[in-house]
């Protein structure tokens, strides 16, 4: 089944660091290998720099050839630094490096289903992603940063700190809530220490400015439309 899913944090881990960046990287690795192993593999999209794996970058201007690659897997880091959990979402918008690039990609997000597409999104807070696109994400996973001391799990508070950072000693657990879940307020665990040389976590992850357009800040979405589908519109638009 195609999900849309987003890992937040919560509102007083804000710079702080609460894993959700490594838990989306580590759940596109962990499907991408079981494909590999089931002699399927999937075609990795992102919006960031990906290590030891294959994968093609996810930008503006590719939003429908991602979408009409089948049994992909998408990653797109802080979407807040796209789209303004404020913003108004429109198909003539002018805000964007991309005119209506808001709209784009969230009508993305509505077709994914269609090609059996996963995405994996994260966010600072669930209150910073942009209406539209909360109600567009079908599992929320709220991660939080903590370690083992012997068989207990405690919470990180690197600004405590020496250098404002865990020390090396820390084996680190991210605590995940998910919902919607069968079991209300169950939690889960996941080890993220496999996964830290699968990308670059002091990546400065930018809004999608720097691809340009025109002097008014626009580029032709419709050449790139036709030219993945042949058409001038996707089609029931």
């Amino acid at each position: 089944m195609s999900l849309n899913r987003v890992y937040v944090g919560y509102p007083m881990d804000l710079n702080i660091g609460c894993g959700k960046s490594v838990s989306a990287v580590g759940a596109i690795m962990t499907l991408w290998a079981e494909s590999v192993l089931a002699n399927s593999e999937k075609t990795i999209f992102s919006n960031i720099k990906l290590m030891n794996v294959d994968y093609q970058l996810f930008t503006p201007k590719n939003i429908y050839e991602v979408l009409e690659t089948k049994n992909a897997l998408v990653l797109l880091d802080e979407l807040h630094s796209i789209i303004h959990k404020n913003h108004r979402i429109s198909e003539g918008c002018g805000k964007h490096s991309i005119k209506g690039l808001c709209y784009h990609l969230s009508e993305f997000f509505r077709q994914v289903r269609k090609r059996d597409i996963e995405t994996y999104t994260t966010c600072q807070t669930l209150s910073d992603v942009f209406y539209q696109g909360r109600l567009l994400m079908n599992v929320q996973i709220y991660c939080e940063l903590g370690h083992l001391e012997g068989n207990k799990w405690k919470k990180c508070t690197p600004m405590k700190y020496p250098q404002q950072k865990c020390p090396d000693w820390h084996r680190h657990r991210i605590k995940q809530y998910i919902t919607p879940n069968d079991k209300p307020w169950q939690s889960f665990y996941f080890n993220p220490e496999p996964f830290y040389n699968n990308y670059d976590s002091y990546e400065i992850v930018r809004g999608w400015v720097e691809y340009g357009g025109n002097e008014d800040g626009e580029h032709n979405m419709e050449q790139s439309i036709r030219k993945t589908t042949g058409t001038d519109k996707i089609k029931g638009w």
